[in-house]
């Protein structure tokens, strides 16, 4: 079974992800990110998961608030979306896709 917990906060600390949705429109458009991460209480859930989907970046739909979202990365803040730019030692990308 995978700890997506475990998984996010080990992202954040050895990869390279970018925070809020602002931040992810960007990387999408700029063709960085590498996968999306959704807390199902995202405002802009469909644009940017629609965005995501025209280029191709895998999105995961985390079932917990963006408060959750945020503890599960190591903040002290609600994190809505982020992206990952760089796995690092991580492996997520590998992981969130024996877990669907």
């Amino acid at each position: 079974m995978v700890d997506v917990e475990r998984l996010f906060k080990n992202t954040v600390k050895n990869g390279t992800v970018e925070f809020g949705a602002k931040q992810t429109r960007n990387a999408i458009a700029k063709k960085q990110a590498k996968l999306v991460v959704i807390a199902k209480n995202c405002p802009a859930v469909e644009e940017i998961t629609t965005l995501a989907k025209q280029h191709q970046i895998p999105v995961y739909n985390y079932t917990n608030s963006s408060v959750n979202l945020g503890q599960a990365c190591g903040k002290q803040y609600p994190v809505s979306v982020f992206s990952v730019i760089d796995e690092g030692s991580s492996n997520i990308m590998h992981a969130l896709k024996e877990k669907k």
